[in-house]
């Protein structure tokens, strides 16, 4: 029989190689899809902003190539390590090393080809029902159809073609590693109990804590110090942790009177001469866990509160500093309701820098120095038409500024940012080209959203603004009653307000459409790779779990003619499978929460209800990941 024949027969042996096959074509079709969403017409045409953002795509892709590289490596280390005894019979039946590894080689290029052909067929399919995702979470209609893009087929064959020649490279090499007799006793090696190194246990476990501590200190004012030593300590810590603190915790139980109850003794004694050549793995797998639900839980938690979001940068429906009559001849016109409609006069008055007190200067939200050669400015407006304002979005009316008092207007994030290095601004004087103010409240009314980022803005009395000799500007903000969505309104705006429209108008509907389309795909693509590393993660896992699975059946046939019974076998095995997916998982967990806690201070929402939804629906597939090991482990032992 020749080599050919041989490898298509052992090709078409399907079921001994199913969950290899299905691993490349699940890599294969998931890289696929990825590349038809990002060359999708219909999302091209439908949005300015997809196209755009076109490097996410990209970016997203290559991390998909690199994992899909690790995913199929691992898998075909499994099937490769699984059929040694196989190949050493086939040494011992005349093959040469050459043409077993000629036949590894073939075998391997037959499956990446038989993958590329379904994953791609799946992935056509598919690509229609995730654009239709995509477009809802971009808030934009579109018809979605089943189209097959060249490009995108074209560039996976190439990446694929490669990952595959790699490895079938790789596995054609390891044939020439192994004597015969190797081969044959595959099965059989002796495992070393490691030894316990307790400095190093308690060293990783400090830098670790070092870590979680960082993550509570005010990382915006050192980022570029203090981030680079966080992810250090996390990621060293983490390894560390998986090496000898593992070992170390297991050595501490084997002392203990619990180690010789029931079957504790079999399970610490394959946990100890597993876990030092495991411990790469599962650190790898923690930190992607970690990464995994961080980069998650961020995306859902700030697609959670787009509303909050533009509400805090357009508080408004609409705002306009000149030509009111005829813009309200058009939204007269249009579908839009008013709700409401307030009015406040504003002026501008010209600071210099050096004056500007600290930390308000430091507040890099607001535009309160010279940019651009422009002159800093501040706004004042009246007490009169602040209370009328206050009034009308809800808020609390403080009480009025004397001679040489005013209100700070925290118009972008509420208090929090300029609370970042003292305590309050209260008290805080401040100059301007006519006089100094101190301020004696604060507030997060918005005036109108044209000067929410340009400028700090400031309540006085009603005489000192009557007193200042610049021009007063008429605001006129409006409150519509479904603002987010437009007949038409905003292009009929924008082409009366032309040139002007970037400093005479700003509306809430445009800004909540951007945002929407930039956050929803951000969000697509984090949970699209997320979802990648979780099946992953979890099929690493569970091929590292078969593989010594396959090396531990001559233990498990001792336990058997020992007297062990059948339930404590099934014990046995639940507890170690259950350790080695728990380890990483929870270590994973624990690292996620304490980025998310930073996450939480920048943002300044509650992200609690986004992040469980994260951790949840990654620990059912987590859960059914290790229900499946389990059984695929029972099967093979027992």
């Amino acid at each position: 029989m020749s080599l050919s024949k041989l490898a298509f027969r052992n090709l078409k042996n399907i079921r001994h190689n199913m969950m290899y096959l299905g691993a490349v074509t699940f890599a294969i079709l998931i890289y696929y899809t990825f590349l038809a969403i990002r060359s999708n017409e219909a999302m091209l045409n439908a949005n300015e902003m997809y196209g755009k953002l076109g490097t996410v795509f990209t970016g997203s892709s290559i991390i998909l190539a690199v994992f899909s590289t690790i995913f199929i490596w691992y898998s075909g280390d499994f099937f490769l390590r699984r059929r040694k005894q196989e190949l050493g019979l086939y040494a011992l039946l005349g093959l040469e090393r050459k043409q077993i590894a000629q036949l590894i080689f073939i075998e391997t290029m037959g499956y990446g080809m038989v993958g590329l052909i379904i994953g791609t067929a799946l992935g056509t399919v598919a690509s229609k029902y995730f654009v239709q995702l995509l477009a809802h979470v971009m808030a934009i209609d579109i018809e979605a159809t089943f189209t097959i893009s060249l490009a995108a087929m074209g560039q996976t064959i190439a990446v694929f073609l490669v990952i595959f020649l790699l490895i079938a490279l790789r596995s054609a090499r390891t044939i020439y590693r192994f004597t015969l007799i190797e081969l044959f006793k595959a099965n059989q090696q002796v495992e070393v109990i490691p030894k316990v190194h307790p400095i190093l246990a308690v060293l990783s476990l400090l830098l670790m804590g070092f870590g979680y501590y960082l993550t509570g200190q005010p990382l915006l004012d050192h980022f570029t110090v203090v981030a680079p030593l966080l992810i250090v300590c996390i990621i060293v810590g983490t390894f560390g942790t998986m090496s000898y603190f593992t070992i170390f915790l297991l050595r501490v139980l084997s002392k203990q009177a619990r180690h010789f109850e029931g079957t504790n003794l079999i399970l610490h004694g394959q946990l100890l001469s597993r876990v030092k050549s495991n411990a790469v793995m599962l650190s790898t797998i923690t930190v992607i866990t970690a990464v995994t639900l961080t980069t998650v839980g961020t995306a859902t938690s700030i697609y959670y509160f787009i509303d909050r979001t533009v509400e805090q940068q357009m508080p408004y429906s609409l705002s306009v500093a000149s030509k009111r009559p005829e813009a309200e001849q058009l939204i007269k016109e249009s579908n839009q309701t008013i709700e409401q409609r307030t009015m406040v006069n504003v002026k501008n008055v010209d600071h210099q820098m050096k004056e500007l007190p600290n930390p308000l200067y430091l507040t890099k939200y607001y535009r309160t120095y010279a940019m651009d050669g422009s002159k800093g400015q501040f706004s004042y407006i009246n007490y009169s038409d602040y209370r009328r304002l206050a009034k009308a979005n809800g808020k609390r009316v403080l009480p009025e500024p004397q001679q040489g008092e005013a209100i700070v207007l925290e118009t972008f994030k509420g208090n929090d940012l300029l609370q970042e290095r003292v305590k309050s601004p209260v008290g805080i004087k401040i100059n301007d080209i006519h006089s100094s103010f101190r301020i004696t409240g604060e507030t997060d009314l918005p005036i109108a959203q044209l000067y929410e980022k340009q400028r700090l803005a400031f309540v006085v009395s009603d005489d000192a603004f009557a007193m200042m000799p610049e021009r007063a500007w008429m605001l006129t903000n409006y409150q519509f009653s479904d603002e987010r969505t437009d007949d038409g309104l905003m292009k009929k705006l924008e082409a009366l307000y032309g040139k002007q429209a970037e400093t005479d108008m700003a509306a809430y509907y445009p800004v909540y459409a951007i945002t929407t389309a930039t956050t929803g795909l951000l969000a697509f693509a984090a949970g699209f790779l997320g979802l990648v590393f979780l099946l992953a993660t979890g099929s690493i896992i569970y091929f590292k779990m078969l593989a010594e699975a396959e090396e531990s059946k001559h233990r498990f046939a001792i336990i058997q003619k020992v007297g062990v019974a059948q339930g404590e076998q099934v014990s046995i095995i639940r507890r170690l499978v259950g350790f080695v997916f728990s380890l990483p998982y929870l270590l994973g967990l624990i690292h996620s929460i304490f980025a998310m806690q930073v996450l939480q201070k920048l943002l300044n929402y509650n992200i609690v209800m986004p992040t469980v939804l994260a951790i949840g629906c990654y620990t059912v597939v987590y859960l059914v990941y290790y229900i499946m090991t389990v059984r695929a482990y029972r099967r093979i032992v027992m």
